[in-house]
């Protein structure tokens, strides 16, 4: 077993988890929506005409579908997405939000990133490494 390989995992875990935390607070207190869906809604927005498989959805959440298709119910009853034959689709409120959103997380992120050492590129090569689905085309 190597330390150093487990050490930073587990720091990145750490990492995920306190960034999650935050921007959970900030787009719950601000948007009504959680960092989980505000994921959903991104990369909905992403996807050619905004609409996906709902098993397109498992791996930027990493959750199993089931609890892919627990999390879009509140979306869908709130307006934010449709549903329809195992398709999800990003409706005119769920847009809203989410660019409404994507400022209150970006602050966030950029306040996360400020001071980041020199070896930032490094991190980002890492990081593509390590989830390469979930970090392509990301901007």
């Amino acid at each position: 077993m190597s330390a150093p390989a487990l050490d930073l995992c587990l720091g990145i875990s750490l990492a995920h988890a306190r960034l999650q935390l935050a921007l959970d607070d900030a787009l719950g207190t601000w948007h009504g929506i959680g960092h989980a869906d505000f994921i959903l809604l991104h990369v909905l927005a992403r996807a050619e005409g905004g609409c996906l498989p709902t098993a397109a959805l498992v791996a930027p959440l990493g959750v199993p579908l089931s609890a892919v298709v627990r999390r879009l119910i509140p979306l869908e009853k709130t307006g934010h997405i449709a549903r329809a034959a195992g398709q999800v689709s990003l409706r005119p409120a769920g847009r809203a939000v989410l660019d409404e959103a994507r400022a209150t997380a970006s602050s966030l992120c950029a306040d996360a990133l400020q001071g980041l050492p020199e070896g930032a590129t490094d991190a980002a090569a890492l990081l593509r490494h390590l989830a390469p689905t979930t970090m392509a085309g990301s901007a």
